[in-house]
Protein backbone atom coordinates (compact mmCIF):
# COMPACT_ATOMS: atom_id res chain seq x y z
CA UNK A 1 0.00 0.00 0.00
CA UNK A 2 1.37 3.25 -0.67
CA UNK A 3 2.58 6.18 1.72
CA UNK A 4 -0.49 8.44 1.41
CA UNK A 5 -0.58 11.98 0.98
CA UNK A 6 -1.01 14.35 3.97
CA UNK A 7 -3.79 17.89 3.62
CA UNK A 8 -3.47 20.03 6.82
CA UNK A 9 -5.71 22.96 6.43
CA UNK A 10 -6.08 25.10 9.13
CA UNK A 11 -7.47 28.12 9.68
CA UNK A 12 -6.86 31.03 12.17
CA UNK A 13 -9.04 32.19 15.31
CA UNK A 14 -12.26 30.44 14.20
CA UNK A 15 -13.54 28.73 17.21
CA UNK A 16 -15.28 25.18 17.17
CA UNK A 17 -19.26 25.95 17.26
CA UNK A 18 -18.57 26.87 13.82
CA UNK A 19 -19.33 23.75 12.36
CA UNK A 20 -22.67 21.53 12.14
CA UNK A 21 -20.62 18.24 13.61
CA UNK A 22 -20.30 20.94 16.82
CA UNK A 23 -24.03 22.33 16.97
CA UNK A 24 -24.15 24.62 14.50
CA UNK A 25 -26.59 24.13 11.86
CA UNK A 26 -27.29 27.59 10.08
CA UNK A 27 -23.10 28.51 9.54
CA UNK A 28 -22.96 28.32 5.51
CA UNK A 29 -20.68 26.02 5.77
CA UNK A 30 -21.22 22.94 3.14
CA UNK A 31 -17.71 21.56 2.52
CA UNK A 32 -16.39 21.17 5.94
CA UNK A 33 -19.56 19.94 7.21
CA UNK A 34 -19.19 17.37 4.13
CA UNK A 35 -15.49 16.49 5.23
CA UNK A 36 -16.88 16.33 8.99
CA UNK A 37 -19.55 13.83 7.68
CA UNK A 38 -16.86 11.83 6.67
CA UNK A 39 -13.93 12.39 9.27
CA UNK A 40 -13.51 10.99 13.23
CA UNK A 41 -14.46 14.19 15.30
CA UNK A 42 -12.48 15.21 17.92
CA UNK A 43 -15.77 16.87 20.73
CA UNK A 44 -13.20 18.33 22.84
CA UNK A 45 -9.48 19.47 20.99
CA UNK A 46 -8.03 22.11 23.01
CA UNK A 47 -5.03 24.61 21.62
CA UNK A 48 -1.53 24.46 23.71
CA UNK A 49 -2.25 28.52 24.03
CA UNK A 50 -4.60 30.17 22.88
CA UNK A 51 -2.33 32.73 21.12
CA UNK A 52 -1.33 32.52 17.17
CA UNK A 53 2.61 32.25 17.56
CA UNK A 54 2.48 29.55 20.12
CA UNK A 55 -0.26 27.52 19.00
CA UNK A 56 1.27 27.18 15.42
CA UNK A 57 4.63 26.12 16.75
CA UNK A 58 2.66 23.37 18.77
CA UNK A 59 0.80 22.25 15.52
CA UNK A 60 4.07 21.86 13.30
CA UNK A 61 6.65 20.35 15.58
CA UNK A 62 4.35 18.86 18.59
CA UNK A 63 5.87 20.23 21.08
CA UNK A 64 4.07 22.54 23.77
CA UNK A 65 5.47 26.40 23.36
CA UNK A 66 7.55 26.73 25.56
CA UNK A 67 9.32 23.17 24.98
CA UNK A 68 9.57 24.54 21.42
CA UNK A 69 10.83 28.10 22.28
CA UNK A 70 8.02 29.88 21.05
CA UNK A 71 6.02 31.05 24.28
CA UNK A 72 4.60 34.25 22.99
CA UNK A 73 3.43 35.72 19.27
CA UNK A 74 5.75 37.26 17.19
CA UNK A 75 8.86 34.80 18.20
CA UNK A 76 10.35 32.69 15.70
CA UNK A 77 10.40 28.65 15.35
CA UNK A 78 14.46 28.07 16.44
CA UNK A 79 15.99 26.08 13.07
CA UNK A 80 17.05 23.38 15.27
CA UNK A 81 13.20 23.02 16.25
CA UNK A 82 12.04 20.10 13.76
CA UNK A 83 8.49 20.59 12.07
CA UNK A 84 6.12 17.74 10.78
CA UNK A 85 8.03 18.28 7.80
CA UNK A 86 11.23 17.58 8.69
CA UNK A 87 10.26 14.24 10.23
CA UNK A 88 8.92 13.24 7.08
CA UNK A 89 11.95 14.33 5.45
CA UNK A 90 13.26 13.09 1.27
CA UNK A 91 9.50 11.00 0.84
CA UNK A 92 7.87 13.11 0.59
CA UNK A 93 7.09 16.02 -1.65
CA UNK A 94 6.12 19.51 1.11
CA UNK A 95 4.60 22.66 0.46
CA UNK A 96 3.24 25.40 2.73
CA UNK A 97 0.99 28.05 1.76
CA UNK A 98 -0.48 30.76 3.56
CA UNK A 99 0.15 32.46 7.05
CA UNK A 100 3.30 31.27 9.05
CA UNK A 101 3.68 33.23 11.60
CA UNK A 102 6.72 32.30 13.10
CA UNK A 103 9.91 33.95 11.58
CA UNK A 104 11.07 34.65 8.30
CA UNK A 105 7.46 34.64 7.14
CA UNK A 106 7.25 34.63 3.13
CA UNK A 107 10.82 31.55 2.99
CA UNK A 108 11.12 28.26 2.33
CA UNK A 109 12.13 26.63 5.66
CA UNK A 110 11.64 23.65 8.01
CA UNK A 111 11.86 21.16 5.83
CA UNK A 112 8.89 22.97 3.40
CA UNK A 113 10.33 23.13 0.01
CA UNK A 114 7.74 25.21 -1.92
CA UNK A 115 6.27 27.95 -0.47
CA UNK A 116 3.27 30.18 -0.88
CA UNK A 117 3.51 33.43 1.42
CA UNK A 118 0.60 35.65 1.97
CA UNK A 119 1.49 37.60 4.49
CA UNK A 120 3.55 40.83 4.42
CA UNK A 121 2.82 41.68 8.31
CA UNK A 122 5.61 40.34 9.84
CA UNK A 123 8.34 42.24 8.42
CA UNK A 124 9.82 43.38 11.37
CA UNK A 125 10.95 38.88 11.93
CA UNK A 126 12.79 39.10 9.32
CA UNK A 127 16.48 37.09 10.51
CA UNK A 128 17.96 39.23 7.69
CA UNK A 129 17.49 42.65 6.40
CA UNK A 130 18.54 41.82 3.05
CA UNK A 131 14.78 40.07 2.82
CA UNK A 132 12.78 43.22 3.61
CA UNK A 133 13.06 43.42 -0.26
CA UNK A 134 11.51 40.78 -0.83
CA UNK A 135 7.30 40.53 -0.74
CA UNK A 136 5.11 37.61 -0.67
CA UNK A 137 3.25 35.80 -3.50
CA UNK A 138 -0.15 37.06 -2.88
CA UNK A 139 1.37 40.64 -3.14
CA UNK A 140 2.71 39.92 -6.13
CA UNK A 141 -0.68 38.21 -7.38
CA UNK A 142 -2.43 42.10 -6.58
CA UNK A 143 -0.03 43.51 -8.37
CA UNK A 144 0.06 41.27 -11.57
CA UNK A 145 -4.43 42.10 -10.97
CA UNK A 146 -3.98 45.84 -11.33
CA UNK A 147 -3.78 46.74 -7.46
CA UNK A 148 -1.80 49.28 -5.94
CA UNK A 149 -0.34 48.79 -2.40
CA UNK A 150 -2.03 51.26 0.69
CA UNK A 151 0.28 51.35 2.83
CA UNK A 152 4.19 51.13 3.86
CA UNK A 153 6.19 48.99 6.20
CA UNK A 154 10.00 48.74 6.79
CA UNK A 155 10.30 51.64 3.65
CA UNK A 156 8.60 49.73 1.46
CA UNK A 157 5.09 49.39 0.15
CA UNK A 158 2.55 46.58 1.13
CA UNK A 159 -1.53 45.88 0.97
CA UNK A 160 -2.39 45.95 4.60
CA UNK A 161 -4.67 43.54 5.86
CA UNK A 162 -7.64 46.26 6.14
CA UNK A 163 -7.23 46.85 2.07
CA UNK A 164 -7.08 42.88 1.18
CA UNK A 165 -9.81 41.66 2.82
CA UNK A 166 -12.17 44.47 1.43
CA UNK A 167 -11.50 43.18 -1.76
CA UNK A 168 -13.77 41.01 -4.09
CA UNK A 169 -13.73 37.51 -3.62
CA UNK A 170 -11.65 36.35 -6.39
CA UNK A 171 -8.84 38.75 -4.93
CA UNK A 172 -9.15 38.01 -1.49
CA UNK A 173 -6.79 35.79 0.47
CA UNK A 174 -8.96 33.23 0.69
CA UNK A 175 -9.75 32.48 -2.71
CA UNK A 176 -5.41 32.32 -3.69
CA UNK A 177 -4.76 29.99 -1.72
CA UNK A 178 -7.40 28.10 -2.40
CA UNK A 179 -6.67 28.11 -5.91
CA UNK A 180 -2.87 27.54 -5.16
CA UNK A 181 -3.38 24.63 -3.17
CA UNK A 182 -5.75 23.11 -6.00
CA UNK A 183 -3.27 23.67 -8.25
CA UNK A 184 -0.51 21.56 -6.11
CA UNK A 185 -2.55 19.19 -5.48
CA UNK A 186 -3.66 18.47 -9.78
CA UNK A 187 0.37 18.65 -10.32
CA UNK A 188 1.81 16.59 -7.90
CA UNK A 189 2.31 13.22 -8.86
CA UNK A 190 5.53 10.92 -7.00
CA UNK A 191 6.39 11.26 -4.51
CA UNK A 192 3.43 11.52 -1.77
CA UNK A 193 2.85 15.09 -0.81
CA UNK A 194 2.53 16.88 2.35
CA UNK A 195 0.39 20.01 2.09
CA UNK A 196 -0.15 22.61 4.68
CA UNK A 197 -2.59 25.95 4.24
CA UNK A 198 -3.07 28.19 6.57
CA UNK A 199 -5.69 30.39 6.47
CA UNK A 200 -5.58 34.08 7.80
CA UNK A 201 -9.46 34.52 7.99
CA UNK A 202 -11.86 34.62 10.14
CA UNK A 203 -9.17 36.64 11.91
CA UNK A 204 -9.20 40.21 12.15
CA UNK A 205 -9.77 42.47 10.38
CA UNK A 206 -13.95 41.76 10.47
CA UNK A 207 -14.74 42.89 7.13
CA UNK A 208 -14.91 40.69 3.89
CA UNK A 209 -16.43 40.22 0.61
CA UNK A 210 -19.48 38.32 2.31
CA UNK A 211 -20.04 40.77 4.85
CA UNK A 212 -23.94 40.99 4.01
CA UNK A 213 -24.38 37.02 3.91
CA UNK A 214 -26.22 36.91 7.23
CA UNK A 215 -28.87 38.85 9.16
CA UNK A 216 -27.27 39.65 12.41
CA UNK A 217 -30.64 39.79 13.91
CA UNK A 218 -30.73 35.98 13.14
CA UNK A 219 -27.62 34.63 14.21
CA UNK A 220 -27.70 32.44 17.43
CA UNK A 221 -25.70 33.17 20.57
CA UNK A 222 -25.18 31.68 24.10
CA UNK A 223 -25.96 32.41 27.45
CA UNK A 224 -22.86 34.43 28.48
CA UNK A 225 -22.95 36.56 25.04
CA UNK A 226 -22.76 40.03 25.90
CA UNK A 227 -22.68 38.84 29.99
CA UNK A 228 -19.60 40.48 31.60
CA UNK A 229 -17.66 38.44 33.80
CA UNK A 230 -18.90 37.81 37.64
CA UNK A 231 -16.72 39.63 40.40
CA UNK A 232 -14.59 36.45 41.38
CA UNK A 233 -13.40 36.76 38.09
CA UNK A 234 -9.59 37.93 37.23
CA UNK A 235 -8.94 41.34 37.33
CA UNK A 236 -7.25 41.25 33.57
CA UNK A 237 -10.64 39.62 32.46
CA UNK A 238 -13.00 42.37 34.27
CA UNK A 239 -11.02 44.92 32.68
CA UNK A 240 -10.63 43.30 29.04
CA UNK A 241 -14.82 43.18 29.00
CA UNK A 242 -14.85 46.73 30.17
CA UNK A 243 -12.89 47.62 27.65
CA UNK A 244 -14.53 45.75 24.75
CA UNK A 245 -17.99 46.88 25.78
CA UNK A 246 -17.34 50.15 26.08
CA UNK A 247 -15.37 50.27 21.91
CA UNK A 248 -15.96 50.10 18.65
CA UNK A 249 -15.51 47.24 15.84
CA UNK A 250 -15.15 48.51 12.55
CA UNK A 251 -17.56 51.26 13.10
CA UNK A 252 -20.02 48.82 15.10
CA UNK A 253 -21.08 50.21 18.76
CA UNK A 254 -20.15 47.17 21.16
CA UNK A 255 -22.23 49.02 23.87
CA UNK A 256 -25.00 47.44 21.79
CA UNK A 257 -26.27 43.95 20.94
CA UNK A 258 -26.65 45.32 17.89
CA UNK A 259 -22.87 46.47 17.07
CA UNK A 260 -21.84 43.11 18.87
CA UNK A 261 -24.33 41.11 16.50
CA UNK A 262 -22.72 42.91 13.38
CA UNK A 263 -19.90 42.25 14.24
CA UNK A 264 -20.78 38.36 14.34
CA UNK A 265 -22.32 38.36 11.02
CA UNK A 266 -19.21 39.74 9.20
CA UNK A 267 -17.24 36.72 11.66
CA UNK A 268 -19.43 34.20 10.14
CA UNK A 269 -19.38 35.84 6.78
CA UNK A 270 -15.79 35.34 6.55
CA UNK A 271 -15.59 31.64 7.55
CA UNK A 272 -17.73 30.70 4.88
CA UNK A 273 -15.38 32.88 2.67
CA UNK A 274 -12.59 30.07 3.62
CA UNK A 275 -15.17 27.50 3.31
CA UNK A 276 -15.87 28.14 -0.04
CA UNK A 277 -11.54 28.25 -0.73
CA UNK A 278 -11.37 24.64 1.04
CA UNK A 279 -14.31 23.67 -1.54
CA UNK A 280 -11.61 23.91 -4.37
CA UNK A 281 -9.18 21.91 -2.62
CA UNK A 282 -10.66 19.50 -1.72
CA UNK A 283 -12.54 19.15 -5.20
CA UNK A 284 -8.91 19.15 -6.31
CA UNK A 285 -8.55 16.20 -4.81
CA UNK A 286 -11.36 14.24 -6.30
CA UNK A 287 -10.54 15.53 -9.52
CA UNK A 288 -7.25 14.31 -9.40
CA UNK A 289 -8.59 10.87 -8.25
CA UNK A 290 -6.12 11.35 -4.94
CA UNK A 291 -8.61 11.73 -2.46
CA UNK A 292 -8.73 8.11 -1.21
CA UNK A 293 -4.96 8.42 -0.35
CA UNK A 294 -5.10 11.37 1.60
CA UNK A 295 -5.18 12.22 5.11
CA UNK A 296 -6.81 15.18 5.71
CA UNK A 297 -7.00 17.25 8.91
CA UNK A 298 -8.85 20.36 9.59
CA UNK A 299 -8.38 22.61 12.68
CA UNK A 300 -7.43 26.10 13.88
CA UNK A 301 -4.68 28.08 15.71
CA UNK A 302 -7.07 28.87 18.72
CA UNK A 303 -10.89 30.39 19.33
CA UNK A 304 -12.67 33.44 19.31
CA UNK A 305 -14.79 34.92 22.21
CA UNK A 306 -17.03 36.92 19.94
CA UNK A 307 -19.20 38.70 22.93
CA UNK A 308 -19.20 36.10 24.81
CA UNK A 309 -18.11 36.83 28.44
CA UNK A 310 -18.17 40.45 26.53
CA UNK A 311 -14.65 39.72 25.06
CA UNK A 312 -13.77 39.93 21.57
CA UNK A 313 -10.81 38.24 20.25
CA UNK A 314 -8.68 35.20 21.68
CA UNK A 315 -5.80 34.92 24.29
CA UNK A 316 -8.04 33.88 27.41
CA UNK A 317 -8.34 30.59 28.75
CA UNK A 318 -12.30 30.55 28.13
CA UNK A 319 -13.94 27.79 26.04
CA UNK A 320 -14.54 29.96 22.93
CA UNK A 321 -11.09 31.31 23.17
CA UNK A 322 -9.08 27.57 23.87
CA UNK A 323 -11.41 25.28 21.87
CA UNK A 324 -11.07 24.56 18.54
CA UNK A 325 -12.70 22.32 15.07
CA UNK A 326 -10.51 18.92 15.15
CA UNK A 327 -11.29 16.63 11.84
CA UNK A 328 -9.42 14.22 10.53
CA UNK A 329 -10.50 12.22 7.45
CA UNK A 330 -8.22 8.96 6.55
CA UNK A 331 -8.44 8.97 3.14
CA UNK A 332 -9.34 5.09 2.66
CA UNK A 333 -12.98 5.87 4.68
CA UNK A 334 -14.52 6.72 1.50
CA UNK A 335 -13.17 4.11 -0.51
CA UNK A 336 -13.76 1.24 1.93
CA UNK A 337 -17.79 2.69 2.00
CA UNK A 338 -18.22 1.69 -1.32
CA UNK A 339 -18.98 -2.05 0.07
CA UNK A 340 -19.84 -1.21 4.03
CA UNK A 341 -21.63 1.80 3.43
CA UNK A 342 -22.43 2.26 7.57
CA UNK A 343 -18.36 3.47 7.18
CA UNK A 344 -18.92 6.32 5.34
CA UNK A 345 -19.93 8.48 8.87
CA UNK A 346 -18.56 10.00 11.06
CA UNK A 347 -16.64 8.90 14.19
CA UNK A 348 -16.72 11.21 17.54
CA UNK A 349 -13.84 10.80 20.16
CA UNK A 350 -14.42 12.61 23.42
CA UNK A 351 -10.61 12.79 24.39
CA UNK A 352 -8.95 15.59 24.74
CA UNK A 353 -6.58 16.93 22.22
CA UNK A 354 -3.82 19.53 22.72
Amino acid sequence: MPKPNLLFIFTDQQRADTLRCYGNDQIQVPNLNALADESFVFENAYVSQPVCSPARATMMTGLWPHTCGVPSCNVPLPVDVPTIAEHLGDEYATAYMGKWHLGDEIFPQHGFDKWIGSEDSYRRSYSDAGRLSQHSDYHHFLLENGFEPDAVSLGKPIFSRHMAASLEEEFTKATFLGERGAQFIRESSDPPFALCVSYLEPHPPHTGPLNSLYHWWYLPTNPNFMQKPPENAPLLIRLMASYYMESEEYGYDLRTETGWRNVLARYWGNITLVDRSIGRILNALEESGKSDNTVVVFTSDHGEMMGDHGLLGKTVMYEESVKVPLVIREGYVKHSAKDHPRQHQSHRFDTDAA
